[in-house]
């Protein structure tokens, strides 16, 4: 890479700066975290600890502490936001048509 590409990969991307990526081991703790591959079937599954970093994203969530579900006023926001949204903008527009014909007579 020359300095070109690393100056258009900044522009776009942003400035290089340290993620980081997993949890601290404890000093206690011998077993390896990451990826377990059972041999003999081929199964594949992510140790408990990384499963709930990176499948359920729980990065900063107290231990044992479940992810509240949204409730049922939010699920409904969700489902209707563009018509919400249209009526929005629709509103908008009405009230600069009723000022625009208040303000011309």
């Amino acid at each position: 890479m020359d300095q070109a590409d690393a100056f258009f990969t900044q522009t776009v991307v942003g400035a290089p700066f340290t993620a980081l990526l997993g949890r601290r081991r404890a000093p206690g703790q011998s077993s390896p975290e990451g990826l377990n591959i059972h041999l003999a079937s081929g199964e594949q599954q992510l140790t408990r600890l990384w499963r709930d970093w990176i499948v359920l994203s729980h990065a900063c969530d107290p231990v044992g502490v479940p992810r509240l579900r949204p409730g049922k006023l939010r699920g409904w926001l969700e489902r209707h936001a563009l018509w919400l949204a249209v009526l929005g903008l629709a509103s908008l527009v009405a009230t600069g048509v009723l000022w625009g014909a208040m303000l011309w007579k």
